[in-house]
């Protein structure tokens, strides 16, 4: 299907795991981040992600009633020509992005997925690419709880799958 990695981000996926508290810390609702990152424009199907939690992760979320986001950061390498405008300082091009909250057991499902079509214009034959990080909902700690891996790789491969992601405790 595609790269899912355990643990060890990318320099890519670390900056945009910086994103994500910016975006978490922002008090805006995913509904309303994924809204102001992605205009209403033709996009992909949709996508699935399923979070499998270990025992301790599990319990620890259940008994604090504690939620996961699920981030979907999507973005794209720019052809030969594209203006300076739409390229980030990381050489990429911002596509979007949409966060689902889920409970533990849940699946978060990401779809239709819309993307910015002007930035999508841009994009080099790779197509979009697609980042899947997960952490908790801070409903009962201000910090993370999750030590979670990563998808990392395009779009259209995982158009109508599901995505695995498994997670523990930080520390465990």
């Amino acid at each position: 299907m595609g790269k899912t990695m355990e643990r060890t981000p990318s320099g890519r996926a670390m900056a945009l795991l910086a994103l994500i508290c910016i975006g978490h810390q922002s008090g805006l609702s995913g509904a309303q981040q994924a809204s102001q990152s992605a205009s209403s424009t033709p996009g992909f199907s949709g996508f699935s992600v399923s979070v499998t939690l270990s025992d301790k992760a599990r319990k620890l979320l259940t008994d604090q009633k504690e939620t996961m986001i699920v981030a979907a950061y999507f973005s794209g390498f720019p052809k030969p020509g594209t203006p300076r405008k739409y390229v980030s300082d990381m050489g990429e091009i911002g596509l979007g992005q949409a966060n689902v909250e889920i409970a533990p057991g849940a699946i978060a499902k990401f779809g239709p997925v819309k993307l910015k079509q002007d930035a999508l214009n841009q994009v080099d034959t790779k197509g979009p690419q697609l980042l899947i990080n997960v952490y908790s909902g801070r409903k009962s700690s201000p910090d993370n709880l999750l030590d979670c891996g990563i998808y990392e790789d395009g779009l259209a491969p995982v158009e109508g799958k599901t995505i695995p992601i498994s997670c523990k405790l930080i520390g465990e």
